[in-house]
């Protein structure tokens, strides 16, 4: 009898969240909004894009041009591709490292950027949905390269 009430309390507590559960989660949005307000603040006070940026907007002028269909390319779309795509890998970062402190760990690992990429709905465009199609199991994520490119190529031949 009593197995069966320890199933049915461990059942319910599933279904809601604990109180600790619920603390992890507003952290974790109040952390992402102060990330945004301060990269908004940072923006709003920056003057010059071009000598701020993480990224290379050169690079990634090549990295576009490597594609036959563009003709020609507005100075400053390098410039904002840049900036979202820094914006773009701090904010997956950040969420990536709020996982890793959820599990208790200081270390960041793939797995924390994978788990970020299947909870998050905006991040949908990473899942693989051809990988796993056949087999009828959940999508995966885009699978990571360490030497770069997508092909298994080295990420650093741009000069097309």
């Amino acid at each position: 009898m009593e197995n069966n009430s320890e199933k049915s309390a461990a059942q319910s507590s599933a279904a809601y969240p604990t109180l600790s559960q619920l603390n992890v989660e507003k952290n974790k949005q109040e952390q992402l909004k102060m990330f945004w307000t301060d990269q908004r603040r940072e923006m709003e006070n920056v003057n010059d894009f071009k000598n701020n940026l993480l990224l290379q907007p050169t690079r990634i002028k090549k990295i576009m041009k490597t594609d036959k269909d563009v003709q020609m390319i507005a100075a400053e779309s390098p410039v904002l591709l840049a900036k979202a795509s820094e914006l773009f890998i701090q904010e997956l970062t950040l969420r990536s490292w709020l996982n890793a402190q959820e599990n208790h760990r200081r270390i960041l690992k793939k797995d924390d950027v994978t788990d970020v990429i299947m909870q998050t709905d905006n991040l949908d465009f990473l899942v693989d949905d051809d990988a796993n199609a056949t087999d009828g199991s959940t999508p995966s994520v885009v699978p990571f390269y360490g030497s770069g490119g997508s092909n298994g190529q080295d990420g650093n031949n741009l000069d097309h």
